[in-house]
């Protein structure tokens, strides 16, 4: 699928260009997409602990992500439902997953998670997208 249309370097979490973003390499996946992640120590809240909206970000932009190659084409989210379950800690890898549920019309329902190296779920959202294009 060609999503380079799609692509804006800038973005805050998948741009290769900002040099304030997360820099995420997410790559499709039989499921939906992934993204390996390590939070660098600015996306701090409080002793090494990552903040949830930089947490609730990562996952909204999996959830997108999946969605836009469920679908072949650019959504954006109108819901974000977050579960921070465990601390996500700075400077440790996780791995990042966005999958579709389910697609009616222009909506999209997807889900998405941040697990850490022993597979276990630190955070998850419910997110509803609407298709744009």
């Amino acid at each position: 699928m060609n999503t380079e249309f799609l692509i804006d370097n800038n973005c805050f979490v998948c741009g290769s260009e900002n040099p304030h973003g997360l820099k995420l390499n997410i790559i499709e996946s039989p499921d939906g997409v992934k993204s390996k992640i390590k939070f660098p120590l600015w996306t701090q809240g409080y002793n090494r602990i990552v903040h949830g909206g930089i947490v609730s970000t990562v996952l909204d932009e999996v959830a997108v992500w999946a969605g836009v190659k469920k679908i072949k084409s650019s959504c954006v989210t109108t819901e974000l439902n977050v579960r921070l379950k465990k601390p996500v800690k700075v400077d440790e890898e996780y791995v990042a997953k966005g999958w579709v549920k389910n697609t009616k019309n222009k909506l999209i329902e997807a889900e998405s998670e941040i697990k850490d190296r022993n597979n276990n779920v630190m955070a998850s959202a419910y997110v509803k997208l609407l298709k744009v294009t």
